[in-house]
């Protein structure tokens, strides 16, 4: 495999994410714990059933090594939130980045999101939204995506997102849930004009503009 023609591993499909497509029917509806976001531990039909589990192959059952992932029963709908769990007991990096939008009408708003590789599209909250001057008719129907808990609804929106002082246009969801406040970095259109790495031992993120899109200097986060 050619380094300089094909991306890292880390911005393709997750090995775990490919199992769970290429054989949904063992994971649908199932609680599964993923070491170094890289392969699944086990199955377990309940969150508490994975933390025993994972406990009982001797591992700590919070931390940056180990997280939960409900697999919803319906995979064709988009998945933005992941289940995440944090511990209360210590500081855990998580993958933020600055990030600048730009809504349709010239409005800027200046943010830190979390990188998902595991993020079919990017999402930002309501408020973010309405300070980027987006609107929703009455006439809209809603979207829904697979989120903690259960699903959300939300309006698909193209924005400008500028990272690194390069203007990506990309697709996002704008979450009509008030409760949500997360801003969510996902994989399309941005990770098609980046090639995106996670050094979790740096603590850090790495955008470096593919071989398509003009050249410009790399930079962490």
């Amino acid at each position: 495999m050619a380094s300089e023609t094909l991306p890292s591993r880390k911005t393709q499909t997750q090995a775990w994410l490919r199992t769970i497509y290429d054989r949904p029917s063992e994971y649908l509806g199932q609680t599964i714990a993923i070491l170094n976001d890289e392969e699944i531990l086990l199955v377990a039909p309940s969150f508490s059933a994975a933390r025993e589990g994972v406990a009982k192959l001797g591992l700590p059952t919070e931390g940056p090594n180990v997280t939960y992932f409900h697999v919803p029963h319906s995979l064709p709908e988009v998945c933005i939130l992941t289940l995440r769990v944090r511990s209360l007991k210590e500081s855990l990096w998580l993958p933020l980045y600055p990030v600048e939008l730009r809504g349709p009408q010239g409005a800027m708003l200046q943010c830190q999101m979390l990188v998902d590789s595991g993020a079919d599209i990017g999402l930002i909250s309501f408020s973010a939204g309405q300070e980027l001057g987006l609107h929703r008719s009455d006439e809209e129907v809603l979207l829904t995506a697979q989120g903690v808990g259960g699903t959300v609804g939300y309006c698909l929106r193209r924005l400008e997102l500028i990272i690194n002082k390069m203007p990506v246009r990309a697709a996002v969801a704008w979450c009509q849930d008030v409760a949500v406040d997360e801003m969510i970095l996902g994989r399309k259109d941005v990770f098609d004009v980046f090639f995106v790495e996670f050094r979790q031992a740096e603590k850090r993120v790495v955008f470096t503009p593919t071989p398509s899109v003009q050249p410009s200097t790399s930079r962490t986060g």
